[in-house]
């Protein structure tokens, strides 16, 4: 038996390509369908990824028991994956990328609906992002609503100079900037 080697790492590379897709947005899906194709491609990438992995690690194993050493082409799908890992935590979403560009004029804004009184603002361009609502709640934050990354939650950024926002409404809060917090809220 041989271990495993090029042939494995290359059979990653669509599954990875598929959840690089996804990540980075490549291509968007139909609004009512988002909600199950965009789980359901990441789903089928991830089990293929797995039934790879379970092949490799077979293949492994009985390279390993038949020959007692490991061969340098058994580390080549592992080293795919870690390298696309590494890609996905250190390069940014095309969405954290305008939000770096758009929240200056973000926080200008929110400003002057604060100052203005101005409680709702329909769908809002920003610097090229759109947002489908910004809107001030009772406790003074501004929350800026992205629609287009999820149908079935709440999500966007919380603009928080004014404010201390209430952690019991959010399922995600995290901090992205002075005053800012990348949010998910159920709905």
């Amino acid at each position: 038996m041989r271990p495993p080697a090029v042939g494995v790492a290359l059979a990653v590379v669509p599954f990875l390509a598929i959840l690089a897709g996804v990540c980075y947005d490549w291509w968007r899906y139909p609004k009512p369908a988002v909600v199950l194709l965009e789980p359901a491609t990441v789903c089928f990438a991830l089990l293929c990824l797995a039934v790879v992995g379970v092949f490799w690690i077979v293949r492994s194993y009985g390279f390993w028991k038949r020959e007692q050493r490991l061969s340098w082409r058994m580390g080549l799908a592992p080293l795919v994956v870690v390298a696309t890992v590494l890609v996905f935590f250190t390069v940014q979403t095309p969405t954290d990328r305008a939000f770096d560009r758009a929240h200056p004029e973000m926080a200008e804004l929110a400003d002057s609906m604060l100052r203005d009184g101005t409680q709702h603002l329909g769908p809002t361009e920003i610097n090229g992002y759109e947002f489908s609502t910004v809107f001030i709640r009772e406790d003074n934050c501004v929350y800026f609503v992205d629609s287009r990354r999820s149908a079935i939650t709440i999500v966007g950024w919380l603009y928080t100079a004014n404010c201390t926002p209430n952690l019991d409404r959010f399922r995600r809060l995290k901090p992205v900037a002075e005053n800012w917090f990348s949010f998910e809220q159920g709905t």
